[in-house]
């Protein structure tokens, strides 16, 4: 069995994983509101560092998110078999899908609006 080699608190993980995704569904939620108003100065405010504020709000962030998600989906997994649960599903790996679930939905929209622009 793979296992891994030192102790991953998942649950720490999984909350600084899903305050990694914030600022990203911030960001997308002003562009929303910005298409939407026809103003664009709330995404001219997120984007005042320039280029690498763009690529860390939609590219770096949502990435570190999913590969914390999936590192946190291996442990739940591991631990859920050695409890004997493997046929259920716990609430951690639960909150762990959706986590992934909307991690590859920010990626999915940055690949988006990369195709759009």
């Amino acid at each position: 069995m793979n296992s891994l080699p030192t102790p991953v608190h998942t649950k720490r993980l999984l909350i600084i994983a899903s305050i990694l995704t914030v600022p990203t569904i911030l960001f997308w939620c002003a562009v929303g509101v910005s298409i939407f108003l026809h103003n664009h100065t709330y995404v001219d405010v997120l984007l005042a560092a320039g280029m690498t504020s763009r690529i860390v709000l939609t590219f770096i962030l949502p990435l570190i998110s999913l590969m914390i998600a999936i590192v946190c989906r291996i442990n739940l997994r591991q631990q859920a078999i050695a409890q004997n649960l493997w046929h259920r599903e716990t609430p951690e790996l639960r909150a762990n899908q959706s986590l992934i679930n909307w991690s590859v939905i920010l990626l999915a929209a940055m690949f988006i609006s990369l195709i759009n622009n």
